[in-house]
């Protein structure tokens, strides 16, 4: 996505967040303010470069995405298979921070759950498939991205910036309806939706992909122009 948006002449900078594309381990150390702290440096770093920012992420980045845009003005905002909620039901009244980081003293990590409910899409956490660097969740990681969405939620309403969602029907991680939470929540008068037929969670990876980027070198394009 990053090097889509660079040959069309927008300046890109990708963020590799604290515990990432190291090894499952390091997860253990890293606190959800340190993701976030990682997303202050890179507006800052841009702010003194750029007339206009723009910040987007998939997934947990999503959800950083949204906490930030509450926080830093910028110009727009594109949330990709972001959870407004990440867990439902009997399995969101036992997911407390402070009970999963008890659990995280006896068990390290769980199984991550499938990606997608679609049997056509390659699913990069099947057995066999090699896509997924971390195979399986670091539990205590897990209470900092639970932390991380109440912060977000939170902070909805101090989003008036242009905002896409993009989101896979397929998605078996994200709420159905997570889009509509979000649009009913942020204070944006320019929120857009996309919503992709054949995919699942992994917007970035999928074969409607470039649906995706085109999607969003509109949307950036069309807020420069305002």
């Amino acid at each position: 996505m990053g090097r889509y948006l660079a040959d069309r002449g927008f300046t890109v900078l990708g963020i590799r967040l604290p515990g990432h594309a190291t090894m499952p381990a390091d997860m253990r150390r890293v606190r959800w303010t340190d993701w976030l702290a990682a997303i202050e440096d890179g507006f800052s770093l841009l702010k003194g470069s750029n007339e206009r920012i723009f910040i987007m992420g998939q997934s947990l980045g999503g959800v950083l995405t949204m906490t930030a845009a509450a926080r830093y003005p910028f110009d727009g905002v594109i949330g990709i298979s972001t959870p407004f909620g990440l867990l439902n039901g009997w399995q969101a009244r036992l997911a407390r921070p402070g009970l999963i980081k008890f659990i995280s003293l006896f068990v390290k990590e769980i199984k991550k759950p499938p990606l997608s409910d679609n049997s056509d899409e390659l699913d990069e956490r099947a057995p066999g498939v090699d896509l997924d660097p971390y195979p399986r969740y670091v539990t205590r990681a897990l209470a900092e991205v639970l932390e991380l969405v109440k912060e977000m939620r939170d902070g909805l309403p101090n989003i008036s910036a242009p905002v896409l969602f993009i989101q896979g029907r397929h998605d078996a991680v994200v709420e159905k309806n997570a889009m509509q939470l979000f649009s009913e929540r942020i204070t944006s008068t320019h929120i857009e939706t996309l919503w992709l037929e054949n995919t699942g969670h992994g917007v970035t990876l999928s074969e409607e992909r470039e649906i995706a980027f085109q999607a969003i070198a509109e949307f950036i394009a069309k807020q420069v122009r305002l």
